[in-house]
């Protein structure tokens, strides 16, 4: 009898060790064989970390607050989970692939099967003959210039011209939640044609734009608008996030719109010929999904009317001068500098802060992870354009640099 116990303890012990060697490491699901990328582990946390391993959740924090039960979490945590476990990309094998489903194995993603040419040749061959869809964006310009000469639409006599700006600009007031079930070209040519809009307006108040020369009111409009969008986006968005009006995985616009990427279908069929989910790696300067850190930082900072007009301020009037340089540099340096003066009026004497350098550091922050962001996705538009992959063509193209559709 002390036999037969002392072989059934020693056999439980070993089913019992088995066992835990067959758990996966990152979720913990049982009976796991194999491993992946120097882990054991289940095959879908290896799906998981060859998809994931590298990209932006590695600077994101918790995004869910239910993150951990019943084995369950977010993005962030798991593939932090992952590296914690050992998991290393040095052990991926991109001249094939381990982890694929029992019909179709998936391709490495590169830029050579993107674009559907080898990467031996990719840089040699003969432009092709390609049909693009011409874009008259003569009328909205026209627009722009009509509000330019109208002025502001409410004349408000500010002490100080931050004031003015954050009277039409206000990132306070409230918007209708209208969510978009699918964005096409139509939809993406409403949201070019609101910003462009937006920023035209804004600009009215603002005295010292207002005695500049009209041509180069339009180059300035025409070279920063979308950098005006960007922030606005993420600006709202905080607001929106900060009341529970939004999810972690949707972003909110000042124009009522809420947009969820997880439940939004994207429909580019008309603008190219390319798979959508490879169309936001070429236009990641606009769509600013890199950017959720910055987000989280907004919500956090909280910050009023009057500095989130500096904040568009600074952002666009910098952005000009670099990518001009000369004398429209100059000019924007002197917008910046009388802003720079109001804003410190405001924190001196109506806040009652004279030691306010540390919130103004935060602020300057956020503005230079959106401008570095911009010089990142550079070399991505330079692709699209090189290789074709948006089939339209702008009759102001410039309008479009730094955001995937044109080359620089």
């Amino acid at each position: 009898v002390s036999s037969f116990l002392l072989i059934f303890f020693v056999l439980n012990n070993i089913s019992m060790l088995v066992k835990s060697l067959q758990t996966c490491k990152i979720c913990g699901a049982e009976n796991t064989r194999g491993n992946h990328f120097g882990v054991q582990c289940c095959r879908a946390c290896a799906v998981f970390f060859r998809r994931r391993a590298g990209t932006k959740y590695l600077r994101l924090k918790c995004l869910s607050v239910h993150c951990g039960e019943a084995a369950r979490f977010c993005k962030p945590c798991r593939l932090k989970r992952c590296y914690e476990a050992g998991m290393k990309i040095e052990y991926f094998q991109h001249n094939r692939d381990s982890i694929k489903s029992s019909s179709i194995a998936q391709i490495p993603r590169s830029f050579a099967n993107i674009v559907g040419r080898p990467s031996l040749v990719i840089f040699c061959v003969p432009q092709d003959s390609y049909q693009k869809t011409f874009v008259d964006l003569n009328s909205l310009v026209g627009k722009a210039s009509e509000i330019f000469t109208a002025g502001p639409e409410s004349p408000y006599i500010g002490l100080t011209q931050l004031k003015k700006l954050a009277t039409f600009s206000n990132c306070s007031k409230e918007w209708a939640q209208t969510r978009f079930k699918t964005i096409s070209h139509g939809e993406m040519s409403y949201f070019w044609e609101f910003y462009f809009l937006r920023t035209a307006k804004w600009l009215t108040y603002f005295d010292e734009f207002q005695r500049i020369p009209d041509e180069i009111k339009i180059k300035l409009l025409l070279s920063f608008w979308h950098v005006f969008a960007r922030l606005d986006k993420l600006i709202t968005t905080a607001k929106a996030r900060k009341l529970k009006l939004c999810s972690q995985q949707t972003w909110a616009m000042s124009n009522g719109l809420i947009l969820d990427f997880d439940r939004t279908k994207v429909d580019f069929s008309d603008i190219s010929n390319y798979p959508t989910e490879d169309l936001f790696y070429f236009l990641n300067s606009i769509t600013a999904l890199d950017l959720q850190p910055q987000v989280l930082e907004l919500m956090e900072l909280e910050v009023s009317d009057m500095e989130f007009n500096f904040m568009l301020a600074q952002l666009t009037f910098s952005y000009a001068g670099k990518r001009f340089q000369g004398d429209i540099l100059k000019i924007c340096d002197r917008f910046q500098e009388v802003l720079s003066n109001d804003l410190h009026e405001y924190y001196v004497k109506e806040m009652r802060t004279p030691r306010y350098s540390g919130r103004l550091g935060k602020i300057m922050k956020i503005n230079n992870a959106i401008q570095n962001d911009i010089w990142k996705n550079r070399p991505r538009g330079e692709l699209a354009a090189i290789f074709n992959v948006f089939k339209v063509e702008f009759s102001h193209p410039e309008m479009f640099i730094d955001t995937g559709f044109v080359r620089n």
